[in-house]
């Protein structure tokens, strides 16, 4: 399928530049620019806008352009392909709607795309990823037999030229790359070409590691089919522990920024998923715990953009997931799983309903044994509750049995609406057997 919007990059003969629209009567293949926007003011941004929209269906000046964008349209022209997808050219900015819309639809514009150009080495749009090189040194070798020999410094760093680059420590750029089919990453040395048969670099040398093998399918996450179900917990939750350990200009776009791959995610696993949780695997992805002694302070998503305390697209900072053991532990079904109550494609608003009990546990055990999610938070014994959602099969050296829970609290003082406020593992002596219904927002 073609996105709603593509640039026509013309040829080298007829340079024509403008955004189309393609609707139903445009196909074809087109290439899709991964880039690092930064930290630009307004003015300096090459943008699509509402006021600027018709302008760029006429033409597009080539000589305004921001260098990495100029050196997308040459790469693209000589690639013998027509069109060219730019997120800031053919999404109309500061258009709610549009962005909403379009930015939904990232699964579609990266697996659909015939190639992705990665600007690995451009810290910004104005940067370029086709500027001169360092010269390599070498050294000649004369030979009494056939051609003469160079030798040279190797300089195939796949892990410090592109997984380190400053591209790749950006949050939207983690789906772009795992959804592309094949990838041509530019950095400051050489050109690296990756696909789901692996990683060939421009000195012709191929390279290969486990998370470029996995990141660079073709067909991501299809290698995780392989797996065993406990295997496949622990690729989404490895996913999800890199993403939120990457960048975001906007701290309210942590929702977004990974719906792409929570997409592809759910079709490939054939489980619904929402707010980051994945609900075949539901129990375990949703035991995540702040990573860093400082916690997750929550985010501001404003009117209209509520995400449910439970998830950790809630907060921004890393995370990471409760270390259970697979095999031992009973999930008792406590929050229900919304697998099977919500309609097939219908919107859900992220409550779950629980049962909560009551904590028997003063503030300097909870800290010992739970993780708050915000350092703001304050123990309150009175209302803070737990959730139960699972039990060790086995006893602990103290004979009791270990609990894995959410610690709770009221929601603008209500009775029945709570908030998640962190995870612990607590004995069951912590924990009244006394029940009380709550609903999780």
């Amino acid at each position: 399928m073609m996105p709603t919007r593509v640039l026509h990059v013309g040829t080298v003969d007829n340079p024509c530049l403008r955004l189309v629209e393609t609707g139903d009567s445009i196909r074809g293949k087109y290439i899709a620019l991964s880039h690092c926007w930064g930290k630009l003011k307004s003015e300096q941004k090459f943008v699509t806008s509402a006021d600027n929209l018709d302008n760029r269906k006429e033409e597009i000046a080539f000589d305004e352009m921001p260098r990495s964008f100029q050196d997308a349209v040459r790469t693209t022209r000589a690639l013998g392909v027509a069109y060219l997808w730019i997120d800031s050219l053919c999404i109309i900015q500061e258009d709610k709607a549009d962005w909403e819309a379009e930015s939904g639809k990232m699964e579609e514009v990266f697996s659909s795309a015939y190639c992705t150009i990665a600007a690995s080495s451009a810290r910004s749009s104005l940067d370029g990823f086709l500027g001169d090189r360092i010269p390599r040194a070498c050294v000649t070798v004369h030979t009494s037999q056939g051609p003469m020999l160079y030798l040279a410094e190797a300089i195939d760093d796949f892990q410090a030229h592109v997984e380190q680059s400053v591209l790749n420590s950006r949050g939207w750029v983690l789906q772009e790359r795992a959804l592309s089919r094949r990838t041509i990453h530019f950095t400051s040395t050489q050109v690296y070409w990756e696909c789901g048969q692996g990683i060939h670099c421009e000195t012709l040398a191929q390279l290969r590691n486990p998370q470029s093998q996995f990141l660079g399918d073709s067909s991501f996450p299809n290698l995780g089919l392989q797996y065993y179900k406990d295997e496949r917990i622990r690729l989404v939750q490895h996913l999800y522990q890199v993403y939120c350990a990457l960048q975001l200009t906007n701290a309210a776009d942590r929702s977004k920024a990974v719906l792409g791959l929570q997409k592809r995610l759910s079709r490939t696993f054939k489980s619904r998923a929402d707010y980051g949780v994945i609900w075949g695997y539901f129990e375990r992805t949703i035991l995540w715990q702040a990573k860093t002694p400082n916690g997750l302070p929550r985010i501001s998503y404003g009117y209209g953009r509520a995400v449910p305390s439970w998830s950790w697209m809630a907060s921004t900072g890393e995370i990471e997931y409760m270390d259970i053991p697979f095999g031992q532990v009973d999930w008792v079904g406590n929050p229900t799983n919304p697998a099977g109550t919500i309609q097939e494609g219908a919107e859900w608003d992220g409550q779950l309903t629980a049962e909560a009990n009551q904590l028997l546990i003063d503030e300097d055990e909870l800290l010992g044994r739970a993780v708050i999610d915000c350092s703001t938070f304050k123990f309150d014994s009175t209302v803070w509750r737990c959730v139960v959602v699972g039990k060790s099969k086995v006893e602990n050296e103290s004979g009791d049995v270990d609990h894995y829970v959410l610690v709770i609290r009221p929601l603008g003082g209500s009775s029945q609406v709570y908030e998640r406020v962190g995870v612990g593992k607590l004995l069951g002596t912590h924990i009244s057997t006394e029940t009380t219904k709550v609903y999780l927002r």
